[in-house]
């Protein structure tokens, strides 16, 4: 497992969660989420761990490696809400924010590509916040009626505060100008999406 190190600016609005992340990201087991607020820190490799083409930092490779598999999963989340919600408007809203999910991964495996860094997943098997697991994604697949639309309902929500969290470190920390800019993007979208959310009863 690649070693890792938290990059970040200053911390306002948020509790900086460095230790816990660090823990949940080098443990075996899946440690348990955090239950304060999420971390503003962008978890990055060693700087000895890679060498990134350009003015691609520590921060910015770190941000895209860890939005990729987030928005894999959440992809994965939202593609079980079209058979299984009893929600029109959940549905409505799923197939909304996949749209965008899909456009951000292309985007996001371009900035990668332009890193020089290759395509690999260091959160395999971790459980960070907001990112939803197999496991978790088992359970919800599992559920049904209510019950499915209160489990998508809470992960998609932590899915996408942790998403508006990391954005802002990117933008605070990061290097890379194009990344600063997809990540202050995602972060204004996420928010419209947490806002979308809010407005259905989540």
């Amino acid at each position: 497992m690649r070693a890792s190190a938290f990059f970040a600016g200053p911390v306002t609005a948020v509790v900086v969660l460095a230790a816990s992340l660090t823990t949940g990201c080098a443990a075996t087991a899946p440690a348990p989420r955090p239950s304060a607020a999420p971390s503003a820190q962008v978890p990055a490799p060693s700087p000895a761990a890679f060498t990134a083409a350009g003015d691609f930092g520590p921060t910015d490779v770190a941000w895209v490696e860890l939005m990729i598999p987030m928005d894999e999963l959440a992809l994965r989340m939202l593609a079980l809400v079209q058979d299984r919600s009893s929600d029109p408007g959940m549905r409505k809203l799923a197939a909304r924010i996949s749209t965008v999910h899909r456009s951000e991964l292309v985007k996001l495996r371009q900035l990668l590509l332009r890193s020089g860094v290759p395509e690999t997943n260091p959160h395999q098997g971790h459980n960070m916040p907001g990112m939803v697991t197999p496991e978790e994604l088992a359970t919800i697949g599992r559920a049904s009626g209510a019950a499915f639309d209160r489990l998508v309902t809470e992960h998609l929500r932590e899915h996408l505060k942790q998403s508006v969290v990391v954005a802002q470190g990117e933008q605070r920390s990061g290097a890379n100008q194009d990344t600063k800019a997809l990540a202050a993007t995602m972060e204004k979208t996420r928010s419209s999406q947490l806002g979308d959310l809010e407005r259905l009863g989540g």
